[in-house]
C-alpha cells in the first residue's frame, strides 16, 4: 500500500514520512508568501512522489535500487556473464535443452520457404515463371555449402542463448562454377563483434560493441574478428587474429529483438529465466544425491543390555542361559551381518530391531518443482504442460487454450525470422540472381522479386471440428482455401498440381464410376432384351 502524507488527514506514520511532511509544508509556507499556487502545485508533485507503492524506500525492498541506464550500458557489462550461463544452460539443463527444441521444430520445422509471386499482364498469379525461380532458389538453399535452412534453426536457438548472431554475405566462385546463385553465407556467433571498439570513432562515427553506426543511427560497419576469440591459440601467429576487421554492413544480417529503445545489440532470450533454471537444477541435484544416500536402509539394534550388544557386534555369540528368557539349553545368540531371505533370526531378551529409512525427495518436492517450471514456461511463451511434458495436468479446454497461446508465440517467432532473415537474404540473393545470368530468359522485375514466406504449420487439434469450422469460414467468404492450407504449413498451388497429376495417372482408380442404382439395372436389362 502506498504511503499517504499528513496533508491528506492520515497521522504519519514513521519519522521518515514525518520528516518529509514537515519539509514539504514548511517549504510551502515560505514559497505561499509570495505565490499561493505556485506553493499547492509544489505539495500536489511532492504527493506525487508518495502515490507508487513500488517507489516505496522502505522496508525488505530498501536496498532494491537499480540504475536507470540505457540498455547498451547494461549489455556491455552484463553481456558475457548472461551468454555464458544461458549456453551452459542449453548445454546441461534437460529442461532447457529439451524447450530448445521444441522452439526449433514448431519454428523452423522443415523451414520457412518462399513463394514467388510474379504476376502475369492481366494480374494473375504466373506460375510458371514463379516455379522457375523456385527452383533456383531450393537448389542454392538446400547446397551443401549453403544450408539455408539449417542457419534458420540455427538463427533461432543463438537468438533465445544468445540474443543475436551474425550471417556474413560473400560472394561464391565455387557455387558459380556449379551453376548455383553465387550468394555464400557465413554464420558467425555474436563473439565475433570486437566490443572495444565502443563510442566516439575516428571518422566521426559513433559504435556501440563492435558495431558502429552512422549519423542517422543505422548500422554502417562491423568490427569483426577474423576468429572466434574464444577459440584455444595454437601458435605464436595466432595471436594476431584477434585484431578485428571492419566489414561494412552491406555484407551482414545482424537478427536480434530489440526490446528497448535504448539498445543496439541482443540479450539472450532466456535472461529471464536463466536464475530460475539454474536454482532449480541446484535443487534436483541435491535431491538426487539426498535420494540416493537415503536409498540406502539398515538396521539398529537396541537393547537393555548395551555391553551385551557389544559383544554380539563383535562376533562373540553370548550364551543363551543366565538371561531373563534366555535361549534354552544354553545356546549361543549371535546377530547376523544381513538378513536373509525367510530367515528366522532368534534375539537375544530385551532386544528390538529398529529400521533405518528415510523418505526423499519430501512431499513438498512436486509443487516446488512445478511451481518452479510454470514461471519458467512463462517466461519461455511455452505452454506448462509442452515445457514439463506433463500433459496430465490440464483438461482437453484448459490444454486447447493453452496450445493456441502457444502456437501464437511461435508464429511471431517465425515473424521474427521473416522479417530478420529470410527477407533481408531474399534481397542480397535476387540481386545475385541477376548478375549471374542463371534467371536469363524469365524477364524478372528489376530489384527485388514479389514473395511471401511459407511457414510451417499445425495440425488441426480436433480434426473434425476444425474442419467443419474453416468450412463454415469458407461459406461465410471470410477467409480462403490459400489461408486455410497456409495455416497447416501447405502450398495451395502445390496441393492442386499434386492432385491434377493424380487425376491425370489415376483417374479411373481414383474416381470409377457411380454403381447404377436399382431402376437404372432394370432399364438396362430390359435394354438388352430388346
Amino acid at each position: 500500500m502506498s504511503a499517504t502524507p499528513a496533508t491528506q488527514g492520515e497521522k504519519p506514520r514513521t519519522l521518515g514520512q514525518r520528516f518529509y511532511n514537515a519539509v514539504t509544508m514548511g517549504v510551502a509556507q515560505i514559497v505561499g508568501i509570495s505565490n499561493p499556487g505556485r506553493a499547492m502545485a509544489y505539495i500536489q508533485q511532492r504527493q506525487a512522489l508518495l502515490s507508487y507503492a513500488a517507489a516505496s524506500r522502505r522496508g525488505p525492498n530498501g536496498a532494491w535500487r537499480p540504475k536507470n541506464k540505457t540498455e547498451d550500458d547494461v549489455l556491455r557489462q552484463d553481456w558475457p556473464l548472461i551468454t555464458a550461463r544461458a549456453r551452459d544452460l542449453a548445454r546441461n539443463s534437460g529442461h532447457v535443452s529439451g524447450a530448445l527444441e521444441k522452439i526449433a521444430a514448431n519454428v523452423v520445422f522443415s523451414g520457412i520457404k518462399p513463394q514467388c509471386q510474379l504476376r502475369t499482364g492481366d494480374r494473375k498469379l504466373d506460375s510458371t515463371r514463379n516455379r522457375a525461380v523456385e527452383a533456383v532458389w531450393k537448389r542454392w538453399a538446400e547446397h551443401p555449402r549453403v544450408n539455408f535452412y539449417d542457419l534458420q534453426e540455427l538463427a533461432i536457438r543463438h537468438s533465445w542463448v544468445d540474443g543475436e548472431c551474425l550471417l556474413h554475405l560473400y560472394s561464391s566462385p565455387t557455387l558459380m562454377r556449379e551453376g548455383v546463385v553465387p550468394l555464400g553465407v557465413e554464420m558467425l556467433e555474436a563473439d565475433h563483434l570486437d566490443s572495444s571498439v565502443n563510442g566516439e570513432q575516428p571518422n566521426g562515427n559513433r559504435a556501440v560493441r563492435g558495431v558502429e553506426f552512422d549519423a542517422e543511427g543505422y548500422p554502417l560497419a562491423y568490427h569483426l574478428y577474423t576468429e572466434h576469440p574464444g577459440a584455444t591459440l595454437t601458435s605464436v601467429r595466432s595471436i594476431s587474429l584477434y585484431k578485428s576487421v571492419r566489414v561494412p554492413a552491406e555484407q551482414i544480417i545482424h537478427p536480434y529483438a530489440r526490446r528497448r529503445a535504448s539498445q543496439s545489440r541482443g540479450v539472450s532470450w532466456l535472461a529471464s529465466v536463466i536464475m530460475e533454471m539454474r536454482d532449480l537444477d541446484e535443487y534436483q541435484d541435491s535431491e538426487r544425491i539426498a535420494a540416493r544416500l537415503t536409498s540406502a536402509f539398515g538396521f539398529f539394534v537396541e537393547s537393555a543390555y548395551p555391553e551385551m550388544t557389544a559383544a554380539m557386534l563383535g562376533g562373540q555369540g553370548l550364551p543363551g542361559h543366565g538371561l531373563p528368557g534366555g535361549a534354552p539349553g544354553g545356546a549361543e545368540v549371535k546377530l547376523p551381518d544381513f538378513i536373509e531371505k525367510g530367515r528366522i533370526q532368534q534375539l537375544p531378551p530385551g532386544t528390538k530391531i529398529n529400521a533405518a529409512g528415510y523418505s526423499r525427495p519430501g512431499n513438498t518436492y512436486d509443487p516446488f518443482v512445478k511451481t518452479q517450471l510454470k514461471g519458467a514456461s512463462a517466461g519461455l511463451g511455452m505452454s506448462y504442460t509442452a515445457f514439463a511434458n506433463d500433459p496430465g495436468e490440464t483438461n482437453y479446454s484448459g490444454g486447447r487454450t493453452a496450445t493456441l497461446e502457444e502456437r501464437r508465440s511461435y508464429q511471431r517467432q517465425q515473424m521474427y525470422l521473416v522479417r530478420k532473415l529470410c527477407s533481408p537474404l531474399w534481397r542480397v540473393w535476387c540481386q545475385y540472381l541477376t548478375l549471374s545470368g542463371l534467371a536469363s530468359g524469365l524477364a524478372l522485375p528489376v530489384g527485388d522479386i514479389p514473395v511471401t514466406w511459407q511457414t510451417p504449420g499445425w495440425d488441426w487439434v480436433d480434426p473434425q471440428k476444425d474442419a467443419g469450422a474453416q468450412e463454415k469460414l469458407l461459406g461465410l467468404k471470410v477467409t480462403s482455401r490459400r489461408r486455410i492450407a497456409a495455416s497447416r504449413g501447405d502450398d495451395l498451388d502445390e496441393i492442386i498440381e499434386e492432385l491434377r497429376e493424380e487425376d491425370d495417372a489415376y483417374g479411373e482408380m481414383l474416381n470409377p464410376a457411380p454403381a447404377p442404382t436399382d431402376g437404372q439395372s432394370a432399364n438396362q436389362e430390359g435394354d438388352n432384351a430388346a
